[in-house]
C-alpha cells in the first residue's frame, strides 16, 4: 500500500533538577528507497522555555536514510522542584520531502510532574 509517515507523542517525568532527554520518533511504515527530510521544530504549550520547563529546538534539518524506518531525537527537559500540574509542548515537522505522505505532523511532549 501507501508510505506514510508520523511523529509520536511522547512523556517523561520532569525530575526534581538538572535535566534529561524526552525521546520523540519519527516513523515510516514501511522501508522507503530514498530518504525522507524534514525540519523539526518546537513550540510552548502549557510548558514554557521562558519557564525553565524546557529547551526549544528552532526549525532543525532532519531526515531518515533511505532503507531505514524511523529517526529518534530528544528535546531536554530541565528538572525542577516546584509542585505544578502535568506540562505539555509540541513538536511539529515543516518542509517535508521524500516518497512518504504525512499523516500526522504533529506530536505533543509531556512533562509529567513528579514532586
Amino acid at each position: 500500500d501507501g508510505l506514510y509517515a508520523w511523529i509520536s507523542d511522547a512523556s517523561t517525568s520532569e525530575g526534581n533538577s538538572g535535566t534529561r532527554l524526552l525521546t520523540f520518533t519519527v516513523q515510516l511504515s514501511q522501508v522507503a528507497g530514498a530518504a525522507q527530510t524534514f525540519d523539526i521544530a518546537t513550540s510552548d504549550g502549557t510548558a514554557t522555555v521562558a519557564g525553565n520547563d524546557y529547551v526549544a529546538m528552532a526549525a532543525s534539518a532532519q531526515s531518515i536514510p533511505a532503507g531505514m524506518t524511523s529517526k529518534s531525537f530528544g528535546v531536554t527537559i530541565k528538572g525542577d522542584a516546584t509542585l505544578e500540574p502535568s506540562e505539555t509542548f509540541k513538536v511539529t515537522l515543516s518542509n517535508v520531502a521524500g516518497p512518504a505522505t504525512v499523516l500526522d505532523p504533529q506530536a505533543i511532549g509531556t512533562i509529567t510532574n513528579d514532586d
